[in-house]
């Protein structure tokens, strides 16, 4: 919902500001062609385009997907041992079992980043902007299990991995500056920087045993599907370039670091770096 609302705000703002913007190139068409120099590209005082690319997220966060008892009383330990699950667990083991190893290395997948791009022209190649983007993390872990097989003919447990899965969605928010380090009528190296805002929610949290889904809660399950996530604060910059591919269509691929702080509740949360590698196509 808080996403929809920002791209609708996002949105209309822009609609409105390229009309405006059109009243400028207008207001301004009726220089001499001599007026312009061979550097200048005529482009609107606002601009708008759209985001997609590859999210590389900071992994302080991810283990709280772990299942752990020292993350949430209602992990892996509480749902092996919920009286209605009991059973099939017992049918599917066949064994005496426990829980031997949780996941060693907690980190989440490489994510898909899509959104807005909007901002206003300030000339020679600099511009203000924002960006909206959003992003949803998958964590996939496995944890072990060990069963005291009498039959397997060996001192020793058999050990089965278990699926742990996590859903996680971000937005992120940047407004900064685009400083150009070269410019010519056709193309734009920039460097950025920006601040940083972004919104993380847990969307869902489960193990998967005998085909089945069993959900980890981080809250009393009595409670109700409240949710967890939190908002976090920080900085950044990036190096892109721009090229221009027709009449007021522009091409930009960017690269971007920041470094950000990430909250996931109010015990998991801690500053990290994040990188993102981004391909827009501009309206100018």
């Amino acid at each position: 919902m808080i996403a929809q609302t920002l791209y609708t705000l996002l949105l209309m703002v822009t609609i409105q500001s390229s009309l405006f913007a059109q009243d400028w190139t207008d207001s301004t068409s009726s220089k001499p062609i001599s007026d312009w120099t061979d550097k200048e590209d005529k482009t609107s005082l606002f601009f708008i385009g759209i985001n997609a690319g590859g999210y590389v997220p900071n992994n302080n966060t991810a283990i709280i997907y772990s299942g752990t008892d020292d993350v949430t009383p209602y992990g892996i330990n509480y749902i092996l041992n919920v009286p209605s699950y009991k059973q099939t667990f017992d049918n599917y083991f066949q064994h005496a079992y426990s829980v031997e190893e949780y996941p060693l290395n907690p980190t989440y997948k490489l994510a898909f980043n899509i959104g807005v791009h909007s901002g206003i022209n300030l000339g020679n190649g600099h511009s203000v902007f924002l960006d909206i983007n959003s992003s949803n993390l998958n964590y996939e872990q496995v944890f072990t299990i060990a069963i005291d097989d009498q039959n397997n003919k060996s001192i020793d447990p058999t050990y089965e991995q278990i699926p742990i899965i996590g859903k996680e969605k971000r937005i992120h928010s940047n407004l900064g500056v685009q400083l150009s380090l070269f410019h010519q009528k056709k193309m734009n190296l920039y460097w950025s920087a920006f601040g940083n805002f972004n919104k993380i929610n847990l969307e869902r949290n489960y193990i998967i045993i005998a085909n089945q889904e069993y959900q980890i809660n981080h809250r009393n399950p009595t409670q109700g599907n409240s949710s967890t996530g939190g908002i976090g604060f920080g900085g950044g910059s990036g190096l892109g370039f721009k090229y221009n591919i027709a009449d007021r269509v522009w091409i930009d691929l960017t690269y971007n670091y920041h470094y950000t702080k990430s909250k996931i509740n109010e015990t998991i949360q801690s500053f990290g770096s994040h990188q993102g590698m981004i391909f827009r196509i501009i309206w100018n």
